[in-house]
């Protein structure tokens, strides 16, 4: 079989203009985009969209911004630029081009890091990126192309499922991407279904980018047309294989039976015990909620506040990230505690339940159900993070930045598990493995969809609360 060549149809260089302005008189001026991103979710504000709270520097720095990245198609933003951006769009609804332009940033950023074999900084942007809008096919076909670079056949199989819940457009490229690592994954007939797509018709004349798809999906035909040797009979399905976790050597050790903990030097010691204590204690509790344990060792790192900005590319208000790509916890630690301080035992714990939960569904859990269920764990509880105004205007007003995500997050799988079990959560995640696919384990285990089932828990939310 020919090595695949796809080409991720990913616009990097396209990145929003805004040319805004703010009239000094008391009527404001509607800010006009020019572009976004090819393939990507355009902002289109109309004649009533408002500036929301956007001073005249913010939007001074703003058009600075997109000139320059327009004008330029190898620049990136600065960690400051990035973070100014992220405040902006945490902050409030915003306007829809901030976050478009926030988008394209973390896009040109990734592709950087791509560029230069950097796959950590990669995935923590990808991260960041679903975060934003996990609903962005850009983002997933941008991560389905980076799993193929990286041979990591799994989790393209998750990125091209992604890509097409979130109706990217039918394309040559990603239709082969999906074919591609259901044969590496041992679903080869599935394989065969996607390479039967009407979209393959446009081999017949390919152009541009679809002439290396169509040549290797036609290799990929002869090669599943061929017998499987009995002494190779290919993966077993829903194996996975996990990146080695790039750390600075001069990090100290200390292990546990679960866990492999690296932290900055001797002043760290003491916290780093702390961290093992509670990682464990949290295991075993975790152990008795979940089917399943991570199958392996997990690396957890320690960093100082800074040096877990830059090594992570975390967004600045981050507490800890969890990989999926790698397996692996890293966490800040503010200044040189001799103790761990008490709010850090519930990060870990969120993302210690991160681990479990992609264990469990091969990969295949949605940003959603990950971030409710990692809140859940921690013992956080929708009526006792918000107040009823607050609850109000979640309800009403919906998914407008990245905290009220994680509290919608929140409110619809406390909604799932106290209306159906955590044995049934339990029994959807194993699906998800099962069936390859998140929505495959929503149709297995509840008869519907995962949007369907979702949009229900959060009616009855609106209703119980607007």
């Amino acid at each position: 079989m020919a090595k695949v060549g796809l080409v991720a149809a990913i616009g990097i260089a396209g990145i929003v203009t805004l040319n805004w302005q703010k009239d000094p008189q008391p009527t404001p001026v509607t800010p006009v985009p020019m572009a976004t991103a090819p393939r990507a979710p355009r902002a289109t504000p109309t004649e009533d969209t408002a500036l929301g709270n956007l001073t005249p520097e913010d939007i001074k720095f703003l058009n600075a911004l997109s000139a320059r990245m327009q004008q330029n198609r190898s620049a990136v933003a600065t960690a400051e630029e990035t973070q100014r951006l992220e405040r902006l769009v945490v902050g409030g609804p915003g306007v829809a081009p901030v976050k478009g332009l926030l988008m394209g940033v973390y896009l040109r950023t990734a592709n950087r890091d791509l560029q230069m074999g950097s796959f950590n900084s990669v995935d923590l942007a990808l991260g960041r990126m679903k975060l934003l809008d996990d609903r962005n096919a850009e983002v997933h076909s941008f991560e389905a192309h980076v799993r193929v670079r990286q041979e990591d056949w799994a989790g393209a199989l998750a990125a091209a499922q992604r890509y097409e819940a979130a109706l990217g457009p039918a394309t040559v490229n990603m239709s082969l991407t999906l074919a591609v690592a259901l044969e590496k994954t041992g679903r080869r007939a599935d394989a065969q279904e996607v390479l039967d797509r009407p979209v393959f018709d446009a081999c017949a004349q390919p152009t541009g980018d679809d002439v290396n798809a169509c040549l290797t999906a036609a290799d990929l035909r002869r090669m599943m047309a061929a017998p499987t040797p009995a002494s190779n009979p290919g993966p077993e399905p829903g194996t996975r294989t996990r990146a080695a976790l790039s750390v600075d050597a001069a990090k100290e050790q200390i292990q546990s039976e679960r866990f492999d903990i690296r932290f900055d030097g001797e002043n760290q010691t003491g916290v780093a015990r702390d961290v093992r204590f509670v990682l464990d204690r949290a295991y075993v509790r975790l152990a008795d909620i979940y089917y399943e344990r991570p199958v392996r060792k997990i690396p957890v790192v320690l960093h100082s506040q800074r040096d877990y900005f830059s090594a992570t590319g975390a967004p600045w208000w981050s507490g800890g990230v969890y990989s999926s790509h790698n397996g692996a916890i890293q966490i800040p630690i503010r200044g040189l505690p001799s103790s761990l301080p008490r709010e850090m035992e519930d990060t870990l714990v969120h993302e210690l339940s991160h681990a479990f939960v992609d264990e469990m569904s091969g990969g295949h859990a949605g940003r959603m159900l990950q971030e409710g269920l990692a809140q859940y764990m921690e013992g956080k509880r929708i009526e006792e993070e918000l107040g009823p105004s607050e609850l109000r205007r979640l309800a009403t007003g919906g998914r407008q930045n990245v905290m009220s995500f994680y509290m919608l997050s929140l409110a619809v799988t406390q909604a799932l598990v106290q209306a159906r079990g955590q044995g049934k959560v339990n029994d959807l995640l194993k699906a998800m493995k099962e069936t390859g696919s998140e929505d495959g384990g929503y149709r297995k285990v509840f008869g519907q969809p995962g949007a369907v089932v979702q949009k229900d828990i959060l009616e009855t939310f609106w209703r119980r609360y607007s």
